[in-house]
């Protein structure tokens, strides 16, 4: 019986909320806002670190996604390109936006200015940087992947690379940015602000890492939803940090 309802989750899930998963579409919506604020939908837009199927679900827009891997869900409407963050195969201002999310916690601190420096060269207009900050959010990636590690016996290679690489303060990223547009000699406007209240994360979080697959297809996709709601839950101490650089004519 477990299994059978398991089952119609999966496939209700798969049908209505494709591609989709409450955590990343948290990450996601301030993206998919910054580009639209600024009308910039349907422009040229690169995402860095896209995997498969990446903003698509969100944005609903063709882009270019950039990554070493896309095995995730596919779709038509992201063109995949493989390459490296540090070093992308793109002339100088090639895309109108340019953004990542939650990637430079997977490259090692040394190169992460560098990732940045790129991202801003290929943009024309607007950049966008989402990414995990401090060692309050450094601390529950290490209690999740003990939690993970205990239950399914195996690594899990995001989490692993979180701790391996270390988390970034917001204070470093502001410093990677000025210093990228330094070395670009380009003016840029820099706002920033926090994303995903931590607590919150952390249920989300601990709803997916779990055995069973009827909590996970019935609570996780259930938290879709509540995104209307989740999306507001920017308050006190957060995961996540966006850095929003729109760039002088």
């Amino acid at each position: 019986m477990s299994s059978g309802i398991s089952r119609f989750f999966k496939i209700a899930s798969d049908r209505f909320f494709w591609g989709q998963h409450p955590e990343a579409a948290l990450r996601y919506i301030p993206v998919v806002k910054e580009i639209k604020k600024r009308n910039l939908e349907n422009s040229r837009i690169l995402e860095i670190g896209s995997g498969s199927p990446g903003i698509v679900p969100y944005l609903k827009k063709k882009i270019d996604g950039l990554d070493v891997d896309f095995s995730g869900p596919q779709t038509k409407y992201l063109r995949k390109i493989k390459g490296s963050a540090n070093d992308l195969p793109f002339k100088k201002n090639y895309y109108d936006v340019s953004f990542s999310v939650d990637v430079l916690e997977h490259l090692h601190q040394k190169n992460r200015e560098q990732a940045i420096y790129e991202q801003f060269r290929v943009a024309r207009k607007l950049s966008v940087i989402v990414v995990p900050c401090g060692k309050n959010s450094e601390s529950q990636d290490k209690i999740l992947r003990e939690r993970w590690n205990k239950l399914f016996k195996k690594n899990n290679q995001f989490l692993d690379e979180h701790i391996k690489y270390g988390l970034s303060e917001k204070s470093e990223i502001l410093q990677f940015i000025k210093n990228s547009l330094t070395r670009l000699k380009r003016k840029a406007k820099i706002n920033s602000y926090p994303n995903l209240n931590i607590s919150v994360r952390g249920i989300l979080m601990k709803t997916w890492i779990n055995r069973s697959k009827l909590l996970y297809y019935l609570y996780l996709k259930g938290f879709l939803t509540l995104i209307p709601i989740l999306k507001f839950c920017n308050f006190g101490k957060t995961y996540r940090h966006v850095f929003v650089i729109e760039f002088a004519s």
